[in-house]
């Protein structure tokens, strides 16, 4: 039977076959020194831990910053209220197309309970309904019935820009929107509704006491402090020549 022996074994094999004939016993390491596998760990770690102690020394350490919050732009920064026209804003759009709408104080009509206003829309993104035309802002005239809350348009101009910047087509003799619609509570309709059918204080009809002529408040005078005053209930009217 052969046997294979590599150098190590047959180190360790004559070894053991010399302490079997009476030989010499083969001489054991000491204890504390180290065997030549552990000096060849400690030296493939050395130059790695001396890499990495040289990394961190080089390394500026800087303290983790607290996240902050979220800084959000909305897109409305880019409009301008455009005060000349009179337009103060009064509802926003729905949000899968985010948009802002503004109302006129100028050129505001009512005819019975049907108020007629011009009515701003600003919009985020192009809007494409009207083909081939995409426009970012538009000015439409708007009938409100306050009575029925019901609105329908009768005139629009189209911008392409924001801020009715770059005027586009327009149309005032419009087909589809002849008919009375219901606006729906919360809506922009509704919006513009509750705000062209509350009349401002200002506006009153109804003059006041103190708008009166001054002649006519003296006449009032005069046959107020003429008539003889009711006397009170039980009581003697001890003025009356009897």
């Amino acid at each position: 039977m052969r046997a294979f022996v590599t150098p190590l074994m047959g180190a360790v094999l004559i070894c053991s076959l010399q302490d079997a004939r009476g030989g010499s016993a083969c001489p054991q390491p000491a204890s504390s020194a180290p065997s030549a596998s552990s000096a060849v760990v400690k030296c493939s770690k050395a130059p790695a831990r001396k890499a990495a102690h040289a990394a961190t020394q080089a390394a500026p350490v800087t303290p983790s910053a607290a996240p902050g919050p979220a800084v959000t732009t909305s897109w409305k920064g880019v409009l301008d209220p455009l005060s000349a026209g009179g337009w103060s804003f009064i509802s926003d759009g729905p949000p899968e197309n985010p948009s802002a709408v503004y109302a006129s104080s100028h050129s505001v009509m009512r005819n019975g309970n049907v108020v007629s206003a011009w009515m701003r829309w600003e919009f985020s993104r192009p809007q494409a309904e009207v083909y081939p035309l995409h426009y970012l802002s538009a000015v439409t005239r708007e009938e409100l019935d306050c009575d029925e809350r019901t609105y329908r348009r009768s005139a629009v101009f189209y911008y392409l820009r924001n801020n009715l910047q770059e005027k586009g087509p327009s149309f005032t003799a419009l087909r589809d929107d002849t008919t009375w619609k219901q606006a729906i509570p919360g809506t922009e309709a509704d919006a513009m509704l509750n705000w062209g059918c509350t009349p401002p204080a200002a506006k009153l009809s109804e003059k006041p006491l103190a708008a009166a002529k001054p002649a006519k408040l003296t006449a009032i005078a005069v046959a107020a402090s003429s008539a003889p005053a009711a006397p009170p209930s039980g009581a003697t009217d001890v003025h009356t020549v009897r």
